[in-house]
């Protein structure tokens, strides 16, 4: 159960964690103060679920401290495909917001009402933070041209099918022993359906795509070479230029940033053979 419970959770903590550095990158393209401080306001939260349940995730799951943020490479990363293109025009840029915080938040609630307290109370307070999120970008998307409406249709239509492919299969969902186990208590497929209903009642009509397209869509097969486990492709990773976003590694970029602790430093071990420390502070598994 745990390997499985890990993959899913860091599908949650790393589509976040890309999700935040989508806002921080395209901030500037804003049009007046109030984008920039929703942006900002929203990337925060987005890097704060990340971080809680990085936390989270080494205490449960014995890991180092930092390894998860700092251990990995590119490869590694359980954010959906859809999230590897930068948007080409503004309205890609806020279908893609829209499509992404309702994925992530539907398949973060199949966990929310589940037997494991610290997960359920995590997702309870993301649910709570993402609601304002979805205001913002409901608002930008009641203010798109003619011609945005347009453009986020062929956004839609070309994102969509890597959103779907992340839910997975319906057979994949039949069989998830976290549902069985009572840690998730509603299933993937059905939080896909919910995804669907979301796009068609409050995406589409800012867009001019029809029930019939979405259907089309919606009936598409997953790709044959799918990881169940981080979702992806198999062999994918994030493209160089995101994660260099993430994670940079120039020596620009190192003589920039505020330096890691030694202590972090030392403690990060890729082969994950590193305890962490015993001292910290637990997550209580209590409501």
């Amino acid at each position: 159960m745990k390997p499985l419970l890990q993959a899913e959770l860091l599908c949650i903590a790393d589509s976040n964690w890309i999700l935040g550095h989508w806002y921080i990158n395209c901030m500037l393209n804003g049009r007046e103060l109030t984008d920039f401080t929703s942006m900002a306001g929203i990337a925060e939260e987005k890097l704060g679920h990340t971080r809680a349940l990085f936390r989270f995730m080494e205490e449960y799951f014995d890991l180092p401290e930092f390894q998860l943020e700092f251990g990995r490479d590119a490869g590694q990363i359980h954010s959906p495909e859809f999230l590897d293109l930068p948007p080409e025009n503004w309205a890609d840029f806020i279908t893609t917001l829209f499509l992404a915080d309702l994925a992530l938040w539907r398949f973060s609630a199949t966990f929310m009402e589940g037997n494991f307290a610290p997960v359920a109370n995590l997702t309870r307070r993301f649910g709570e933070e993402c609601y304002f999120h979805q205001l913002c970008i409901d608002g930008w998307m009641k203010n798109f041209s003619a011609t945005e409406k347009t453009e986020a249709g062929l956004a839609l239509m070309k994102r969509l099918p890597q959103v779907l492919a992340w839910f997975g299969s319906e057979q994949e969902s039949s069989a998830d022993s976290l549902l069985e186990q009572g840690l998730r208590t509603e299933s993937v497929w059905s939080a896909r359906s919910k995804f669907l209903d979301d796009v068609a009642g409050k995406l589409a009509p800012h867009t001019g795509i029809s029930s019939a397209e979405l259907d089309g869509i919606a009936a598409q097969a997953l790709p044959e070479n799918r990881d169940p486990l981080s979702r992806r492709q198999q062999g994918s990773k994030i493209p160089a230029g995101l994660w260099e976003s993430v994670i940079p590694s120039s020596d620009s970029s190192h003589i920039a940033r505020r330096p890691l602790a030694v202590s972090v430093k030392d403690n990060i071990d890729l082969s994950g053979t590193i305890k962490k420390d015993e001292t910290e502070p637990v997550f209580e598994a209590t409501r």
